[in-house]
């Protein structure tokens, strides 16, 4: 069955569950072909490349079906890794990935089928985070204010940037209502600050986010949404300041069709063209 035709709509408002179901069954065909498998090198190059050390400790947030697991076993043989997923289906992916690689991979690896975010997760205890192509899917029921408490600086600067619009309109790229927008982006940054719990100051978060473009190329007010929703933005906007989870380190841009991941989903023929940045942040 090509899993590209489901109605994404239909199914995302059935909540999480779908991902031991037909989104899950998607997102295993998709993360598996050539265009992600290249990504996921990519993306472990660069990790390999940046720690002069290996890291004693990984958290794969939101590991799918363990791609990254995968590579990061047999990159850091000594390392623990924590794999964290919504989806038992994928999880037993995962485990099978990881039972091909190593009969005893149980010993350096601990799988989790867990709601995310999730604060009750050991804190202060990761040299590394993973974030790669997150599709975590909010309960329909759930009002992200009422399960954290953001600071009022948090609320104004999601407020400001989700009815702000481009000087050029020609440059304006959201077609969401401002309602919308703000959910997305208190959503986007309450899981950096999930990510940064699981750090130790100084430890360091990776990201896949899909992109249109690279970051240096994007508009000042897309690039500042972009900053709020990964914890990282370090200045006032409209007065307001939010509280600030991690400084940006790196970020490069890959063209790549991976971004039909999000085509699929919202049938727009500009999310056919793109691709991905990956992020390195460093938790303060």
């Amino acid at each position: 069955m090509d899993y590209r035709k489901i109605d994404f709509d239909e199914e995302l408002e059935t909540g999480s569950e779908t991902y031991n179901q037909a989104l899950g069954k998607w997102w295993l065909q998709q993360s598996g072909d050539k265009a992600h498998a290249h990504a996921y090198r990519k993306i472990g190059q660069h990790i390999e490349a940046f720690f002069p050390s290996p890291p004693r400790r990984i958290v794969d947030f939101a590991c799918g079906a363990g791609h990254m697991l995968g590579r990061l076993y047999r990159l850091y043989p000594k390392s623990q890794l924590l794999g964290l997923d919504g989806s038992e289906f994928l999880l037993e992916q995962a485990g099978e990935r990881l039972q091909a690689l190593e009969k005893d991979w149980q010993g350096r690896v601990e799988l989790i089928e867990t709601r995310l975010p999730n604060f009750d997760l050991p804190a202060g205890r990761a040299d590394l985070c993973l974030f790669i192509f997150p599709n975590i899917v909010p309960d329909p029921e759930d009002d992200v204010e009422d399960e954290h408490e953001f600071l009022v600086g948090d609320l104004a600067a999601a407020e400001y940037l989700s009815i702000a619009r481009e000087p050029d309109p020609e440059e304006e790229t959201v077609e969401d209502d401002p309602e919308t927008l703000y959910d997305a982006l208190l959503s986007d940054n309450f899981i950096a600050s999930n990510l940064r719990t699981l750090l130790h100051k100084g430890g360091f978060c990776v990201r896949a986010d899909y992109s249109n473009a690279a970051r240096d190329d994007l508009t000042q007010l897309v690039q500042r949404r972009l900053a709020f929703e990964e914890g990282s933005l370090g200045v006032s906007v409209n007065g307001h300041r939010a509280k600030q989870y991690f400084k940006l380190v790196d970020c490069f841009y890959c063209e790549s069709t991976v971004l039909e991941d999000v085509y699929h989903q919202t049938q727009d023929e500009a999310d056919k063209e793109g691709g991905y940045l990956v992020t390195t942040l460093k938790a303060l």
